[in-house]
């Protein structure tokens, strides 16, 4: 995911982008920075890193009460916290900048490593999709080839569509239930049960192997839409059978046949689609794009 405030920085810094990443060379390290929930993500790699660089960069950052990291080969990834307000972006650009001259003044002849082969030599920032990696030619051509591999590795896996739709429905089911709770205590705050539809969805979609594919994501997305109105019918029924303190179907059925009754359940069905539609929205984009195979690989483009 990319936030204005990272791009930003990324532009002035000459870094490319991809779907959910800015990256770039700076100094003679390789940069990553993208946003996730509540955070900000900066990831440097180094040509070389010892243990006196990491003992410098931890102390830089718990003088900045940065408290969350993680190393990796060459490199660290830094985790800005974000809970009521973004965290600054010239924070982030004075940290990035301390680092990486750090490494500059230490290892002012060494240039970044190939990312899959860890060689010392010309290479460039390609992209597949929302990674992103700093490849050789040689190891550039070598992951051409095993995309190629397992895209028909992919194409030949089995569709499962209909397992996957019976996994998403039958998987959604406790998300009805807890609508019945939250109608029966909360009343309308039932809406936001929704939500739980395409999260339990997916889940049951995956477990049943469904083929992970665009189209997957849209089953999924189709049967949460479903659940979401059956959910709130089922729930409202139980308001009524329980105000009627009797478990009588044909009287159910009549009562919901009034026509101020089917107004109520329709407006209760109506704020059940509106708190979630963003939701549903959202999922729908990052699970096709996530499930959308991609077997091009191409050097990043300009922010």
């Amino acid at each position: 995911m990319l936030w204005p405030g990272i791009k930003k920085l990324g532009k002035e810094l000459g870094f490319k982008r991809t779907n959910s990443q800015v990256v770039g060379i700076l100094k003679n390290c390789f940069v990553r920075m993208y946003d996730g929930k509540n955070m900000k993500i900066l990831e440097i790699f180094s040509p070389e890193i010892d243990d006196t660089d990491k003992e410098y960069i931890l102390n830089l950052l718990n003088q900045n009460k940065i408290k969350k990291n993680e190393w990796k080969n060459n490199g660290i990834i830094i985790i800005f916290e974000e809970y009521i307000r973004p965290y600054s972006i010239i924070k982030i650009k004075n940290i990035l900048f301390t680092i990486v001259e750090h490494f500059e003044q230490k290892y002012p002849d060494a240039i970044p490593k190939c990312h899959k082969c860890g060689e010392q030599k010309n290479a460039d920032v390609y992209s597949t999709g929302n990674t992103s990696d700093f490849l050789c030619s040689d190891c550039l051509r070598r992951y051409k080839n095993d995309l190629d591999r397992e895209y028909l590795e992919y194409q030949q896996l089995p569709t499962n569509y209909l397992s996957g739709f019976i996994g998403a429905l039958l998987f959604s089911i406790p998300g009805i239930i807890i609508t019945v709770l939250l109608f029966l205590f909360l009343d309308r705050l039932a809406a936001v049960s929704a939500i739980l539809y395409i999260v339990f969805g997916m889940k049951g979609y995956k477990t049943f192997k469904g083929k992970t594919s665009p189209l997957g994501a849209l089953i999924i997305i189709a049967v949460g839409i479903i659940m979401i109105g059956i959910g709130i019918l089922v729930a409202y029924s139980a308001v009524i059978l329980r105000e009627l303190k009797t478990f009588d179907i044909d009287l159910l059925i009549q009562i919901l046949k009034m026509p101020e009754v089917g107004k109520e359940l329709q407006a209760n069905i109506i704020i059940a689609y509106t708190v979630s539609i963003f939701y549903i929205i959202i999922q729908l984009f990052q699970i096709t794009r996530e499930w959308k195979f991609s077997k091009n690989i191409q050097k990043a483009r300009d922010i």
